[in-house]
């Protein structure tokens, strides 16, 4: 399986990056420093939702992100600045520098979560798509296209392009902390129609002859970490087969284990087909807390249990 270096990875970021001097480069002084104004406000909101054990503060700010960033992505230029010292809100984007996305998580009452996030287009001119966050309301989340105003939320860890003869999408892979017991991982699509509006879902995904899905999500146990995420070396998407600890608990997903074999979906006529065994080894112990691929799980930074303390 893929592996990344984390000694390379610090020695690459510890050194000046041209390209990204060449992009900062396009945005006035004035603009800069006002761009940097907003990410510390951005970053300190972040942090607020995370590590603030009283609701109303965290919720407050939640509320207070989505003007802030808009006014700061309403800055000419504002696609060149990385916005690099956000750790609670994940900006990522594909290798063909299309768009980039923004997205982060607030720690409900009830100790679920509601997802925000946006898409911001490569253009002169600001073109923005709000995401939201409508998981509760979509009873058949791997059976239907979506679009930004109907959007199942999750923080995205990995965007792979993906093109098929004269069609381009997008594969996304996100991570979403669900609730106090159980975890979800997602894989879905992206793509965007004749008119250049964003959709979520494509009928892609071959389970079988007679089954085919719009995306694929894995739930599984609260402490687990599964990967689901594309793999370069096999040019597939490559995932850890699930199960429950106990037998008897078949279909209570909270109790869903990596059991040390891995699924996965290869591209074939123009669909991802199901390969229900991916490698011929299997590990003597399942992989339940180390991430396979650099990045993977949001969870590492977002701790749950930083806003359990609630009381409110």
């Amino acid at each position: 399986m893929k592996r990344f270096f984390r000694v390379l990875v610090i020695f690459v970021f510890a050194a000046p990056c041209p390209v990204l001097q060449a992009q900062q480069n396009k945005i006035g002084d004035q603009d800069l420093l006002q761009l940097k104004q907003y990410e510390d406000t951005i970053k300190w909101l972040g942090n607020t939702i995370v590590q603030n054990t009283d609701w109303q503060m965290r919720e407050s700010a939640s509320a207070k992100i989505i003007p802030t960033l808009v006014k700061a992505l309403k800055i000419k230029n504002s696609y060149y600045y990385p916005f690099d010292s956000l750790v609670t809100i994940r900006v990522i984007k594909p290798s063909d520098d299309a768009f980039r996305i923004f997205t982060w998580q607030l720690t409900m009452k009830d100790h679920s979560y509601r997802y925000y996030g946006a898409i911001q287009m490569h253009d002169e001119e600001l073109k923005l798509f709000p995401m939201i966050d409508m998981s509760l309301f979509i009873p058949h989340a791997e059976d239907t296209v979506l679009d930004n105003n109907n959007w199942i939320g999750s923080i995205y860890y990995h965007i792979e392009p993906w093109k098929n003869k004269k069609e381009k999408y997008y594969l996304l892979f996100g991570w979403d902390g669900n609730d106090q017991f159980s975890n979800k991982k997602i894989a879905d699509v992206l793509w965007f129609d004749e008119n250049g509006k964003p959709k979520f879902g494509k009928p892609i995904f071959q389970i079988d002859e007679k089954e085919t899905r719009t995306r694929v999500i894995i739930e599984y146990k609260e402490d687990a970490n599964p990967t689901m995420n594309f793999d370069e070396n096999l040019e597939m998407i490559v995932f850890d087969y699930m199960r429950p600890e106990n037998p008897l608990s078949e279909g209570i997903y909270s109790t869903y284990i990596p059991d040390g074999t891995y699924q996965g979906f290869r591209f074939e006529d123009g669909v991802w087909k199901l390969q229900r065994v991916v490698f011929d080894q299997k590990l003597d112990v399942a992989p339940l807390y180390t991430p396979k691929y650099e990045g993977e799980d949001p969870a590492q930074y977002i701790k749950k249990k930083e806003a359990t303390k609630d009381n409110h």
